[in-house]
């Protein structure tokens, strides 16, 4: 579990963000301000969502995160 401060940058952040999505596709918003020690990540999730880092799906009342998968096809 990583615990991060407030006063880190927003970079750093994005960052590790971005891995707790990776490593737990499908991860809701509770769950990583729980994991990342954040009170609140609507700006992060919404600036890796139009970086086109995650996409966002919603199933029924509850939100999940999920990575892009990047690569060839």
């Amino acid at each position: 579990m990583v615990k991060l401060k407030s006063k880190q940058s927003n970079d750093q952040l994005l960052k590790a963000m971005l891995g707790l999505i990776k490593k737990r596709p499908g991860i809701r918003p509770r769950e990583m301000h729980t994991i990342l020690g954040l009170e609140h990540s609507a700006h992060l999730r919404n600036t890796l969502i139009k970086r086109g880092l995650v996409k966002k799906q919603r199933k029924g009342a509850a939100v999940h995160y999920y990575p892009f998968k990047t690569g060839k096809k």
